[in-house]
């Protein structure tokens, strides 16, 4: 009767984040939205941050980056630091840098 062993799964969770991009060529962007699910990273885990920023200056930017590890912000709790670089756009070509902290989230059990 092997198949009667349970083994509990480990839950997952995401993080709501939001900021404004760096200001570069007269103009900025903000950007947010929800993290994906968690995902293993040594001892701790990290986030997948990726979206499109708003529309400003006739056009925006799309961005891709992995956040750092947890840390402990309370009983129960966590947030994590971002940072990261936008895809190259505009009528003049450029980039933009943006960085944060996500919102806190429960920690997995």
């Amino acid at each position: 009767m092997g198949y009667g062993l349970f083994y509990p799964k480990k839950r997952t969770h995401v993080h709501s984040y939001r900021n404004k991009t760096s200001f570069d060529v007269r103009h900025l962007h903000s950007m947010g939205g929800t993290t994906g699910p968690t995902i293993g990273s040594g001892r701790s885990h990290v986030h997948r941050l990726s979206g499109t920023t708003t529309f400003n200056d006739g056009h925006s930017h799309k961005y891709n980056s992995l956040t750092g590890p947890a840390i402990p912000v309370g009983p129960g709790l966590h947030v994590h630091r971002y940072s990261g670089k936008t895809t190259v756009n505009g009528r003049t070509p450029h980039t933009h840098r943006y960085s944060g902290v996500t919102a806190p989230a429960p920690d997995d059990v």
